[in-house]
């Protein structure tokens, strides 16, 4: 039974992906079935699928729940030209990339390739395209005065180099337990696995900085904040609901109880002096 794969209707009939109005039916695949799809986010989706898969070169059905392979005639017939030929290029390539004597031309501007059935005993594969000299074991171009051999030496010193260099740079002891701990993102706040939570800039324990304030960072660091007394002493009257006015309150209260205390004692002295004199004039009497 052969099936159409385009088809054109009178009837307008609207993209499930863009909402477009199309006439022109495209079978995606003659396995799924699925036709819904205009033209043009058919053309996007196998472009897509080209530049998402690196080098796995699989054109899939666009429709969500369908994971049919779309087919190299299936490419052909829906893709442009220009697309196609990017398609069929990448494919050769895959294919090519499979074979265990094959190499790419090194050079920037050649994009030729071959076969070196020689291999690893005779390493200098030369261009048939350019005349280009690449090595074969190492797939570079040739290291001019250096053996195989020597090349995997320097390439050694290289990598441990780079990787000290990486490990100092990315990795720093714990405070407390000494491990070494790896940051490679999100924010300088750290925490080991033994507890300690500290500061990657300046090795500054967490908890004093949470509890107490950025003083506590290193004053190189660049979350350090300088300390300011004023702002503990609001810290300190936000907590027990105390100010200054308060204080002054006090005072003033102070003032007015002794000023209140020596009036009273003045009066008491008077008093008591005439009581005296009273007690004095009833003696005399007595005697009289």
């Amino acid at each position: 039974v052969q099936i159409l794969s385009i088809m054109t209707t009178t009837t307008k009939l609207e993209c499930s992906v863009c909402c477009e109005d199309y006439t022109s039916v495209h079978l995606i695949s003659s396995v799924c079935g699925h036709n819904d799809l205009c033209s043009t986010c058919i053309k996007r989706h196998i472009e897509a699928e080209l530049n998402t898969k690196g080098s796995e070169i699989q054109v899939r059905c666009p429709k969500s729940r369908c994971s049919i392979e779309l087919t190299y005639d299936d490419v052909k017939r829906l893709a442009p030209k220009e697309l196609f030929d990017r398609y069929d290029t990448l494919l050769l390539r895959a294919a090519i990339r499979k074979l265990p004597d094959f190499r790419w031309c090194k050079a920037p501007k050649c994009g030729s390739g071959q076969e070196h059935t020689t291999g690893d005993r005779l390493p200098i594969i030369t261009c048939e395209a350019c005349g280009a000299k690449s090595c074969f074991t190492h797939d570079v171009p040739w290291h001019m005065g250096l053996t195989c051999d020597e090349f995997s030496e320097q390439l050694q010193t290289k990598d441990y180099t780079a990787n000290r260099a990486y490990y100092e740079r990315h990795t720093k002891p714990c405070p407390r337990c000494k491990m070494s701990i790896e940051k490679n993102s999100g924010c300088d706040h750290m925490s080991c696995r033994c507890g300690y939570e500290f500061c990657w800039l300046c090795l500054g324990d967490y908890e004093n900085i949470r509890n107490k304030g950025n003083h506590y960072h290193e004053q190189t660091c660049q979350y350090y904040a300088a300390y300011n007394s004023e702002d503990d002493d609001d810290d300190i009257d936000e907590y027990y609901g105390t100010s200054e006015d308060d204080f002054e309150d006090d005072d003033e209260n102070e003032d007015d109880n002794e000023d209140y205390n020596d009036d009273d004692g003045i009066e008491d002295d008077g008093n008591e002096d005439d009581s005296n004199e009273d007690d004095e004039e009833e003696d005399i009497m007595e005697l009289n």
